[in-house]
C-alpha cells in the first residue's frame, strides 16, 4: 500500500502516518513537527532518502486532500474508524459506570484512551476528551446531590456545611474535629469517639444513606473535603459543598467506629492481661513452696528429738498440707478479678449498646447487645433469671448462681471477652454504622 503511492515523498508521508496511527491511535496532524531522525529511521525502512523538513505541511505544500487521503489510509488500514454517533453515545456512557467505582477524573482520560484504542476507534484531541470527561464528571455529581437532596433535604445539607466550618472545643472547626484521628489507644481516646459518634447520629447521617453514593464515591469526595480547610469550603459551588459535606460526614461516622473498634479491642485486651498480672502477682511461686517444702522435710529428718512414730505424724501432717491445698485455677481467678470490675465493662457497654449493631446472619453477640439495651434502659443492676443466654461452661456457675448482680456482671464480661465482642467488631466494624456499608476501611 505505501509502494503504491507515485511520490517517494508521499510514501514517506504515507509511512509515518501509518505509524503515528498504529502507536497512538490518533492521525497525525499537518502541522506536527516531525523529527528529523523518524525521517530517517521511516525513510530507511522503505527505502527513501528523508527530506530535510519538519513539518508536513511543508510536505504537502498546501494539498490537504491529500494529506486527508493518506490519514484516511493510515487508519482505515489498521481497522480504525472515526467515533460514530452510537459510540459517542456509549462513551458518554462508559466514564459514568467507571465514576460510579472511581469518582477521581485523574486517570480517567488515560483509561478513556486505552478504551478507544482497544475498540479501534480513533482518539480525538486532549481538549475533548477532558471536555467530555467534564461534562460526565458534572452529571453525575448532579445526579448524586438530587439524590442526597432527597434522601436528606436542602435544608439539612446546607446546614451540614454550615457546622463544617464552626470551631469545636479546641479544634478550630467541627471539619477538623471529626478528620482528628486517635493518638493513643486510651479510655479517653474512646469517649472522644463515643462523642463523635453521637453528634453525627443527632445531626442524622446515619439514616437513609442512599445506595447510589458507594463506599468509593464517600471516600473521595470526603477526601476531598478535609484536604481543604472549612472556611475555603464556602466558596464552593453549592452543589459540589452539599455533595462534599454529606460524604464527609458519611466518612467520618464510619472511620469513628472503626477506629472505636480498634480502640475497643485493645481495651479489652488490657483489661483481661491487668487482672492476668494481678492474679500471677498474688500467687504463690510454685519453686518457693516446693523449696519451703524441702527445707520443712529437711527440718524433720534433722530432728533427733522425734521418735519414729512422732516423725510419721508431722511427715503425714506436711503431705497433707502440701497436698490438701484445693487451688483455684488461674483463668478462674481472672474471671473473678474481671467480675470484680465490672463498673468498667458497665460504663464501657453503656455507650456501646446504642450503636445498631448488625450482622449478616444471627449472631449470639447481637441478641446479648439487645437484652443489656433493655437493662441499661430500665437502669437494672441485675439479671432476671429469664434471660437464656450461653457464655460457655465457665461463666455458667456465676450466671446460675443466686447472686443476680454478678449474674449480670458475668454475662458483661463473657460477651465483652476477646472472643465476644472484641470478635463481632473485627468482623462488621462498619456495619456498626449502616447495614448498607460493607468491607470499607481507611
Amino acid at each position: 500500500m505505501i509502494d503504491a503511492r507515485r511520490s517517494h515523498l508521499y510514501r514517506l508521508a504515507c509511512a509515518v502516518h501509518i505509524g503515528f496511527v498504529r502507536m497512538t491511535g490518533r492521525t497525525l496532524d499537518a502541522y506536527k513537527q516531525v523529527p528529523k531522525f523518524l525521517w530517517g529511521y521511516v525513510g530507511a525502512q522503505i527505502g527513501v532518502t528523508p527530506p530535510d523538513m519538519g513539518t508536513l505541511g511543508a510536505l504537502y505544500d498546501g494539498r490537504t486532500d491529500t494529506l486527508v487521503d493518506h490519514q484516511m489510509l493510515a487508519y482505515q488500514a489498521l481497522g480504525f474508524s472515526p467515533m460514530a454517533e452510537h459510540q459517542r453515545r456509549y462513551v458518554t456512557r462508559w466514564p459514568k459506570e467507571r465514576l460510579a467505582g472511581q469518582p477521581s477524573r485523574s486517570d480517567l482520560l488515560h483509561e478513556l484512551k486505552r478504551w478507544l484504542y482497544e475498540h479501534r476507534i480513533l482518539i480525538q484531541h486532549d481538549r475533548a476528551l477532558k471536555r467530555l470527561i467534564s461534562q460526565v464528571v458534572e452529571a453525575s455529581e448532579a445526579a448524586l446531590a438530587d439524590t442526597l437532596v432527597q434522601a436528606y433535604g436542602e435544608a439539612s445539607l446546607d446546614a451540614w456545611g454550615t457546622l463544617l466550618a464552626r470551631s469545636e472545643g479546641d479544634r478550630a472547626s467541627l471539619q477538623q474535629w471529626l478528620w482528628a484521628v486517635p493518638l493513643r489507644n486510651s479510655t479517653h481516646q474512646m469517649g472522644e469517639l463515643f462523642d463523635k459518634i453521637d453528634r453525627l447520629y443527632k445531626l442524622g447521617i446515619h439514616k437513609g444513606w442512599p445506595a447510589a453514593c458507594n463506599e468509593a464515591v464517600v471516600r473521595h469526595y470526603a477526601r476531598r473535603c478535609a484536604n481543604r480547610p472549612a472556611s475555603i469550603s464556602k466558596r464552593v459551588a453549592q452543589q459540589s459543598r452539599r455533595l462534599e459535606t454529606a460524604c464527609f460526614l458519611r466518612y467520618a461516622l464510619c472511620a469513628a467506629t472503626d477506629q472505636l473498634s480498634s480502640i475497643l479491642r485493645h481495651w479489652i485486651r488490657k483489661s483481661v492481661n491487668d487482672a492476668r498480672r494481678l492474679i500471677d502477682a498474688g500467687r504463690p511461686d510454685p519453686d518457693t513452696k516446693l523449696r519451703e517444702f524441702a527445707a520443712a522435710v529437711k527440718a524433720l529428718a534433722a530432728d533427733e528429738t522425734l521418735t519414729r512414730e512422732a516423725l510419721c505424724q508431722q511427715l503425714e501432717t506436711l503431705a497433707d498440707a502440701a497436698t490438701g491445698q484445693n487451688q483455684r485455677s488461674r483463668a478462674s481467678l481472672i474471671r473473678a478479678q474481671l467480675l470484680s470490675r465490672h463498673r468498667q465493662a458497665r460504663a464501657m457497654l453503656g455507650r456501646l449498646v446504642r450503636l445498631p449493631f448488625a450482622a449478616q446472619s444471627v449472631h449470639p453477640v447481637i441478641e446479648a447487645m439487645e437484652v443489656l439495651r433493655k437493662l441499661y434502659a430500665r437502669r437494672a443492676d441485675w439479671l432476671p433469671e429469664r434471660v437464656a443466654v450461653r457464655l460457655g461452661r465457665a461463666w455458667q456457675p456465676a450466671l446460675e448462681g443466686q447472686d443476680r448482680q454478678r449474674a449480670l456482671a458475668a454475662f458483661e464480661w463473657g460477651r465483652c471477652s476477646p472472643c465476644g465482642l472484641g470478635c463481632v467488631m473485627a468482623r462488621s466494624s462498619w456495619t456498626i454504622a449502616s447495614p448498607s456499608a460493607a468491607k470499607l476501611h481507611c
